[in-house]
C-alpha cells in the first residue's frame, strides 16, 4: 500500500473523533473531560486505535524508526490518557507525555527538513500554545488544547507534502 491511503484512513477516523468531541463539548475545561466522560471514551478509544494502526502503517511507509518510535509512544500516551480520567494521577503522566512527544515528533522533523519554515513557525506556535496551556491549568484550557492538536495535524498533513 502506498501511504497516501493510509493518510486518508487517518483523516477519516481524525474527523469522525472531532466530530465527536464537537458534538458532545458543552462546558468542559479540557479536551480530557471529553474524551474520558464515560459516555464518550470507548467510542473514542475506538477511533483512536484504528487511527493508531494506520498512523503505525504509515510511519512503517516512511521508514523513519525514529518517528516510529516516537509515534508508539505518543499513541499510547493518548490511550493512557482516554483511558484513565483526571481524577487519577496517572492522567497527567499521560498528559506530559503526549505534550513532550508532540514537540520531539516536530524538534526531529524541523531538524529533517533543514528549519523549513512553515514547520519551524508550526513548532513555535505549538511552544507557545504549549506556554499558554501550562499558565492557565486551572483555568479553562479546551480551546488551547484544541489549538495544540489541530497544530500538530496541520504539521503532519504538511510534512506528508513536502516529503
Amino acid at each position: 500500500m502506498n501511504k497516501n491511503v493510509f493518510l486518508t484512513f487517518m483523516i477519516i477516523c481524525y474527523l469522525l473523533l472531532i466530530m465527536f468531541v464537537y458534538y458532545n463539548y458543552t462546558s468542559n475545561n479540557t479536551v480530557s473531560n471529553v474524551i474520558c466522560d464515560n459516555k464518550c471514551k470507548y467510542y473514542i478509544l475506538f477511533f483512536m486505535f484504528l487511527m493508531g494502526i494506520g498512523t503505525l502503517l504509515y510511519e512503517l511507509e516512511r521508514n523513519d524508526k525514529y518517528s516510529q518510535i516516537i509515534i508508539c509512544v505518543l499513541l499510547i500516551g493518548i490511550y493512557g490518557l482516554i483511558y484513565f480520567n483526571e481524577t487519577h494521577t496517572i492522567h497527567y503522566y499521560f498528559a506530559f507525555l503526549v505534550f513532550i512527544d508532540i514537540l520531539f515528533f516536530m524538534i526531529r522533523h524541523c531538524y529533517l527538513t533543514n528549519c523549513n519554515v512553515i514547520l519551524m513557525s508550526s513548532l513555535y506556535l505549538e511552544f507557545f500554545t504549549l506556554f499558554y496551556i501550562l499558565i492557565n491549568i486551572n483555568d479553562n484550557i479546551f480551546y488551547g488544547e484544541i489549538i495544540y492538536i489541530l497544530n500538530f495535524a496541520f504539521y503532519y498533513l504538511y510534512l506528508h507534502f513536502i516529503q
